[in-house]
């Protein structure tokens, strides 16, 4: 007997032990996450907080982000009827219309699931999001494990190029990950979930799979491609950036078409195509005509542009907006049931009418008013009332000698109402033309000048922008009041005057546009990494002093490896690619350090985490013990 409880109290000691395996197990794990509120407002800006916790979900809202979060009563319903002014709205009067309004999210540990909209709910824990989107079914982008997230062109629905995450304080080199294809990387590239988004374009004269436009999803952890598909055969080159709505990626083409995939598996969900032409990939339900008027008179001359398709799209307010290469404005809605519905297009008048190449609308609100704004190849610019398509104002941009400019090649909002609108004679450079600051309520310029820059990128008071000069031009200097020589290269400007703060010279161009970031500025080269110093390098300067805070050669590239490429900085990362056929992932880790892994994990391991495996084997063992020492 003395033995058998011997036995057993051995026995007791070793399940004692059990909980500190599983704690010991566990120590080297991250510590716990605090819960956090997102606030998605569905057009690429995203912001997070720490959850300040509160017994309903108004409550905790409330605490969370104060009084910018406005609530009443809907449909007998007590909800958010505004998060910093943006309340419901409905886009178009057709029977296309939709309405979108704030709903609110739930993590389940894998994905957001609509959660309700009734804000007297119960909140006792866990990741929160408000998102503004027209259907439970769209759910917002970032999330808890990936937050930093990159959805468009230049990041938003107002191509403003600012990043609110941070790029790398310096490089590492060899760089973090190279990617090569036939073809050219023309496109911006976007990043979601960890995972990146670009198109390649078709290798331009090469036939069968090589001539093809894709789109591909890659897994820069583990330096591979997730997924990959073919989409286009238009003959021309595939410069249209992406844009992410929920779990569907939007792709447009130079053949008129556009497409959307489930960006975690690439499967097709819908397609737009030209009235009388079959689908690519779509076919029945899931394909949608509309109708091109090419043979317009204003703008069938145009034979360089009017085969260009369909511009960079961006989504707001729920509504896909973009511009045709006819010259139409439009405005679809995209869903997963139903597919592409037309909810309003626009023509402008003859006079300011020409083809819409590449460049987005811009959509911004100011006063009340969700305006959209778009330049052309006839050097024009249409300012349009974005929910219901009816024009505010449009007129033809003329330069300082009032001749009128061939392409109104950027445009930029400014705080006030204001936008800065980059012009040319038609070339898609900065070679030619100049600035100007316009009232977006009227098109009336605050100023203009001949300073030929291209899409600058604005923060605060001050815009930053390359500029390429010509021989006897001057700027004002803003800290001596005096004008001194312009000289092609980097500046920092300010918005209320155009005069200089700061100047970087430089004899590389760059086309592709500027990006800020955490106080620094960001842009690459145009030309090839074979024109020595002038060529092939991504810029990192600091906004405040104009100070190269470092430059990278982006390797590997050969004589045509020309980039239109405008960075992406995110997640201490800077994205590019070129017509190398390549993109490249500029960060602190040098490729040579990177340790892929066998998949990236979107979930919780459970049960076959190591801790729970020890565990549940010394409980095995204690019990045979036990029954042992029970039968002595």
């Amino acid at each position: 007997m003395a033995k058998r409880m011997i036995s057993l109290l051995a026995v007791l000691l070793m399940l004692c032990t059990v909980p500190l395996v599983f704690e010991d197990s566990s120590a080297g794990e991250s510590p716990a996450v605090p819960d956090a509120l997102l606030v998605d407002f569905g057009n690429g800006h995203t912001e997070w907080k720490d959850i300040v916790a509160g017994s309903t979900l108004e409550a905790m809202i409330s605490g969370t982000i104060g009084a910018r979060a406005v609530f009443g009563d809907r449909s007998g319903e007590r909800t958010i009827l505004s998060v910093d002014g943006v309340s419901e709205v409905t886009v178009g009067t057709g029977v296309n219309r939709q309405t979108c309004y704030w709903r609110i999210y739930t993590w389940n540990t894998v994905e957001w699931e609509f959660l309700t909209t009734d804000v007297t709910e119960r909140y006792t824990s866990g990741f929160i999001a408000l998102g503004y989107y027209p259907s439970d079914v769209v759910t917002p982008v970032s999330n808890p494990d990936y937050r930093e997230v990159w959805t468009s062109y230049r990041g938003d629905s107002s191509s403003s190029g600012v990043s609110t995450s941070k790029g790398p304080e310096a490089v590492a080199t060899p760089l973090e990950w190279t990617n090569t294809y036939p073809g050219a990387v023309d496109a911006s590239i976007l990043y979601a979930d960890g995972m990146i988004y670009h198109t390649v374009a078709g290798k331009y004269g090469a036939v069968g799979m090589d001539a093809l436009a894709r789109i591909n999803c890659l897994d820069p952890v583990n330096r591979e491609l997730l997924w990959s598909v073919t989409y286009s055969n238009s003959g021309n080159t595939e410069i249209t950036t992406p844009v992410i709505v929920g779990n569907l990626i939007i792709v447009t083409s130079g053949n008129w078409h556009m497409y959307a995939f489930d960006r975690f598996t690439g499967d097709a969900v819908a397609e737009l195509a030209p009235s009388g032409e079959d689908g690519d990939i779509c076919k029945g339900s899931k394909l949608t005509s509309y109708i091109p008027r090419k043979t317009d008179p204003s703008v069938s001359g145009d034979r360089i542009h009017l085969e260009g398709g369909i511009t960079n799209t961006v989504y707001d307010s729920g509504a896909l907006y973009f511009g045709t290469s006819d010259g139409l404005v439009r405005c679809f809605s995209i869903d997963r049931e139903k597919g592409f519905k037309e909810i309003w297009n626009y023509a402008p008048d003859s006079s300011v009418r020409g083809c819409f190449y590449y460049y987005p609308p811009v959509i911004c609100d100011f006063d009340g008013t969700k305006y959209l704004l778009i330049g052309n190849y006839g050097g024009g610019i249409i300012c349009l009332n974005a929910i219901n398509g009816s024009k505010v104002w449009e007129r033809t941009v003329t330069d300082t000698q009032s001749h009128k400019v061939g392409q109104v090649a950027s445009i930029t909002v400014c705080s006030g109402g204001r936008a800065l609108v980059c012009y040319s004679g038609g070339e898609m450079s900065s070679a030619g033309g100049g600035i100007a600051l316009v009232d977006i309520t009227d098109g009336s310029e605050v100023w203009k000048q001949d300073i030929r820059c291209g899409r600058p990128v604005v923060y605060g008071d001050r815009f930053y922008c390359y500029i390429s000069a010509l021989s006897d031009q001057k700027i004002r200097d803003s800290t001596t009041n005096q004008d001194v020589d312009l000289v092609s290269g980097y500046y920092g400007l300010w918005v209320n005057d155009g005069s200089m703060l700061w100047s970087r010279p430089t004899d590389a161009l760059s086309i592709g546009g500027t990006v800020y970031s955490d106080g620094k500025v960001y842009s690459m080269d145009y030309s090839p990494g074979t024109e020595g110093t002038n060529g092939g390098n991504v810029w990192c300067i600091d906004a405040d002093t104009g100070s190269v805070v470092w430059r990278c050669k982006v390797s590997p590239y050969n004589g045509n490896a020309y980039s239109m490429n405008c960075p992406t900085v995110v997640d201490g990362k800077v994205l590019v690619g070129n017509d190398y056929g390549a993109i490249y992932v500029i960060s602190e880790t040098s490729g040579n350090e990177r340790v892929g892994t066998e998949n990236i994990e979107y979930e919780s391991q459970g049960l076959a985490h190591p801790s729970w495996i020890i565990t549940m084997v010394i409980v095995a063992i204690v019990l045979a013990l036990a029954v042992m020492a029970y039968r002595r």
